[in-house]
């Protein structure tokens, strides 16, 4: 009875050890490595250009890819985008909308697809040559690409993929 109990506990452990080697080989371990390659890319631009960080970054995958930031540039606050080659696109400097204000929005134009639990939050774009608020809202057989312009909160565009159209 002890030699069968000793085989059982030891094919439990190979199975834990084999599943626990598995998440850390691809999921772990290309998910570090991705965030990594996003920090020195951040890293690089804010060291090269000389801008104070403050504490926004984002991969911004539209039709192009950029990178947003959020830094200082001479003491003014700015948002600024850079492609995938890091070469700057554009910078943003003027007043941006109420992010509450954006939501409200969203929520009354899309009330029939959209609550506000389903807004996980809205982040800072470039999009068609502009900065913007966008968010990407994931329902059932559906989802939803919404974009304000970061300046006065209206409208841009938005994209519906899927069942429900």
């Amino acid at each position: 009875m002890k030699k069968h109990l000793f085989k059982i506990i030891l094919v439990f452990l190979i199975v834990i050890l084999a599943v626990a080697s598995f998440y850390m080989l691809w999921v772990h371990v290309p998910y570090y490595q991705y965030n990594h390659q996003l920090d020195v890319i951040r890293n690089e631009i804010c060291e090269t250009n000389h801008y104070e960080y403050m504490n926004y970054f984002t991969e911004h995958r539209g039709e192009k890819l950029y990178y947003i930031l959020k830094v200082k540039i001479n003491d003014v606050l700015s948002y600024v985008a850079y492609d995938c080659d890091k070469k700057l696109v554009d910078t943003y400097q003027g007043q941006i909308a109420d992010e509450k204000a954006v939501r409200n929005a969203i929520l009354k134009k899309y009330k029939n697809d959209v609550t506000a639990k389903d807004i996980d939050k809205l982040d800072i774009g470039y999009e068609n040559n502009k900065f913007v608020y966008y968010t990407k809202v994931q329902k059932d057989n559906q989802l939803i690409y919404i974009y304000y312009d970061i300046s006065d909160g209206t409208f841009l565009k938005a994209y519906k993929i899927g069942h429900g159209i």
